[in-house]
């Protein structure tokens, strides 16, 4: 078995948007990125202290075909849902991947 794949995506929301942003996810996306065959983990973060504030979607992924299992023939290429764009006030056109190294949780 190989490590999981952290696909890393990055945008900027307006503060005062970020509890509609996540509950939007929740709401219309995060059903249908849990049927996806390979799915592990969302983990959102948004940088204290700016406004508007840069965000980075963490999602792990048993493999890079469980990736293309979601985003498509291009993995690196943003998917971003048509009612999720008003949240963003920019936004990367491409994801980066990394592998997981340490993970280390407390029991």
């Amino acid at each position: 078995m190989t490590a999981p794949v952290v696909r890393k995506w990055n945008a900027t929301v307006a503060r005062a948007d970020l509890d509609d942003w996540v509950a939007t996810y929740r709401g219309k996306m995060l059903d249908h990125v849990r049927k996806v065959d390979g799915f592990r983990e969302v983990v959102f973060l948004a940088e204290r202290d700016t406004d508007p504030c840069r965000v980075t979607a963490l999602t792990t992924w048993d493999d890079m075909d469980a990736v293309i299992r979601f985003a498509g023939d291009t993995p690196a290429k943003a998917v971003i849902p048509d009612f999720m764009k008003p949240f963003f006030v920019a936004a990367d056109p491409e994801a980066s991947f990394h592998d997981v190294l340490l993970q280390e949780k407390m029991q």
